[in-house]
């Protein structure tokens, strides 16, 4: 029952306004790789809303008056990592664990006169056999890539989990083409606990708050840009490593690097109320037992705005 009035009281609402819809994935296969960070799945979902009686509309929304506005944000997320030695049956020398996380997410935005963006979120999560990971990556390996299905053995335990975060994004004008940007991010739950900063150079017409998830930040910046940057971590706790902090059961756990970085490189293009995102990311070692320094993902993002 407590469950249940928490689950309430953090995602529900009236949505109504400007929305947006899409799909985006992480996967590191771009790269000829199957480990590690080895997939993400994203449905998104988003609503801008004001304080007028009716929503505004594309050419209201961004006068300097009515700059202040309220953006929701739901995703649906899956994340799945897997080690290099994926088909083993034992985990002894595995480099990285098994570990599946299904999750809801409810964020709340707000863009300020003064181009930043607050963000604050809500997530309610489940790991282990619940999330589902084992059956879709394995019928995608069987059907998709021909390939046998994964051991899964040792996969980190079942559990759900709370979190919140909150982030700060903000970007200067060098000039009409050129902005650097940087943001403040702090997350705290029992899947993962980790504060980071980002920065990064960003060149053409598009608005530099979508590389920071700020989907259609302003509807009326359409064309290309292209984005470079740097995001450093301090990890607190992960539990896709070390497994939980309260009355640990997961079979095999291994240690998380606290210290983080991962760099990144990204184009986007945004017209006739599409958008589209490509970011290849190369992340540093989570935890010491890794085999390679880095691991490349690409990040794709196709989104529509719904009205």
């Amino acid at each position: 029952m407590r469950w249940g009035f928490l689950f309430i009281s953090l995602f529900s609402t009236a949505l109504w306004g400007q929305n947006y819809g899409g799909l985006s994935i992480d996967n590191d296969l771009f790269f000829g790789k199957d480990y590690y960070y080895s997939s993400g799945i994203f449905l998104q979902y988003g609503i801008t809303k004001s304080n007028r009686d009716k929503p505004l509309d594309s050419q209201e929304l961004f006068k300097e008056e009515n700059f202040f506005k309220k953006r929701i944000h739901w995703t649906l997320g899956q994340q799945i990592y897997t080690p290099i030695g994926r088909y083993d049956s034992i985990n002894t020398n595995m480099d990285y664990p098994f570990s599946g996380y299904l999750f809801l997410e409810r964020a709340v935005s707000k863009t300020l006169k003064n181009k930043g963006v607050f963000r604050w979120s809500a997530q309610l999560g489940i790991s282990g056999p619940g999330s589902l990971s084992t059956p879709l990556q394995n019928t995608y390996h069987k059907h998709i890539l021909g390939l046998p299905p994964l051991s899964w053995v040792g996969q980190q335990a079942g559990n759900m989990h709370l979190g919140i975060l909150g982030q700060y994004s903000h970007y200067i004008s060098l000039s009409q083409k050129r902005h650097i940007s940087y943001q403040l991010q702090s997350q705290w739950g029992t899947h993962s606990s980790q504060s980071s900063l980002s920065t990064g150079l960003h060149l053409g017409h598009l608005d530099p708050m979508v590389f920071y998830s700020e989907a259609f930040n302003n509807s009326q910046k359409n064309g290309f840009g292209g984005y470079i940057g740097i995001q450093y971590q301090y990890h607190f706790q992960d539990y896709n490593l070390s497994g939980s902090l309260f009355e640990n059961s997961s079979p095999f756990t291994l240690p998380s690097n606290s210290f983080r970085n991962t760099w990144l490189a990204g184009v986007g293009y945004q017209a006739n109320k599409w958008q589209f995102l490509a970011i290849a990311k190369a992340r540093s070692k989570d935890t010491p037992r890794q085999k390679y320094k880095r691991h490349q993902v690409l990040y794709i993002s196709i989104l529509r705005q719904l009205d």
